[in-house]
């Protein structure tokens, strides 16, 4: 940093010597957090205790309305390794791409404010990425807990490149909070999107599978709390529509680009692609039959368009299953309209 001087120095003045740079962390650590004061400072603990010291641990508060903020501060206060930023609540993507902004080492792991992680988690999965330099992503397998911390059941990930692959058309076959990445990777690809809120880290895990190789561990690293009240619960058919556009997105990449804003609100996004999609007038597979239904349910989709990839459906793939599409698709809406606007 250049520092502006009142007065020239003495010609036989001796040169003060520049500061050495801090040496750069090994693994950033991103925690976003949004009310999470009740499990956030275990969380923490779980990281600062880690086998591997040479970290730094970015908090980015999403616009908490509880302590988080203060309990992440005051662990800072006692940690160096601590950094507390404010993301204002303008959501989980935003505030997952600005500590990617923030980190400094070349490798990033993913945690969240209400998990575990296990003191070797860190350095066994930074060895991976040292022996092997084409891996961009890899996670771990996982161990659920109830809300005290109490085991309720392993939790299993595709391990091999093979199995990997294959689930990952299906389904995201990764624990997003047991996720290390390679932040130069990352940050290449775009980081999040917002049109994949919900389902932000299947769509990433699918664009990076696309420049590299991506691995999973069968260690169990990381301690993953349920209780009520989390994404995977509340917004479970917006999590399922967010999955579908996302694999629909990664089969477009292969011949066209994406036909919407992919920093758009989910709802635009999703609109966006059935609008495009009943356009081509090409029948619908039965693999694609299940995405499109996912899709469909999303709130505000024009009846028009609803109708016209209906048709679409039943000219592609002529099944009972497709058939019944319509009334299925009826009664799910039917059914998510709130009690209060449904008649007796």
């Amino acid at each position: 940093m250049a520092v502006d001087t009142m007065t020239e120095p003495a010609t036989d003045a001796i040169t003060p010597r520049r500061p050495r740079e801090a040496q750069l962390p090994t693994v950033s650590v991103v925690i976003p957090v949004r009310d999470g004061a009740p499990y956030l400072g275990e969380a923490l603990q779980s990281i600062l205790h880690q086998d591997l010291a040479d970290i730094e641990v970015i908090v980015v508060d999403d616009g908490s309305c509880d302590d988080s903020a203060a309990i992440a501060t005051s662990i800072s206060d006692c940690d160096s390794r601590v950094k507390v930023v404010a993301n204002r609540g303008k959501g989980i993507v935003d505030a997952l791409n600005m500590g990617i902004s923030l980190a400094r080492a070349p490798l990033v792991a993913r945690m969240d404010c209400d998990d575990v992680s296990l003191p070797d988690r860190l350095r066994l999965q930074a060895a991976c990425f040292e022996a092997d330099p084409d891996l961009q992503l890899l996670g771990t397998a996982g161990l659920q807990i109830d809300r005290n911390g109490k085991p309720l059941k392993p939790m299993d990930v595709p391990i091999g490149r093979e199995q990997l692959r294959d689930a990952l058309a299906r389904y995201n076959p990764m624990l997003h909070p047991t996720v290390m990445f390679r932040t130069e990777a990352v940050r290449q690809v775009g980081g999040y999107r917002s049109a994949f809120t919900y389902a932000e880290d299947y769509d990433l895990w699918l664009r990076l599978s696309e420049t590299g190789k991506l691995a999973n561990m069968d260690a169990r690293l990381v301690k993953l709390r349920s209780h009520p009240g989390q994404i995977s619960r509340v917004k479970e058919d917006q999590q399922k529509a967010a999955a579908a556009l996302a694999r629909q997105s990664a089969l477009l990449r292969r011949s066209r680009a994406e036909p919407f804003d992919a920093s758009s609100q989910p709802a635009e996004a999703i609109g966006a692609f059935l609008a495009w999609r009943a356009a081509t007038g090409v029948g619908i597979s039965s693999l694609e039959r299940r995405d499109i239904e996912l899709l469909l349910r999303t709130a505000g989709i024009p009846l028009a368009t609803t109708c016209k990839l209906l048709f679409l459906a039943t000219v592609g793939a002529p099944s009972f299953r497709t058939l019944a599409l319509g009334p299925r698709l009826a009664w799910r809406r039917m059914t998510a309209r709130p009690a209060k606007m449904r008649r007796n």
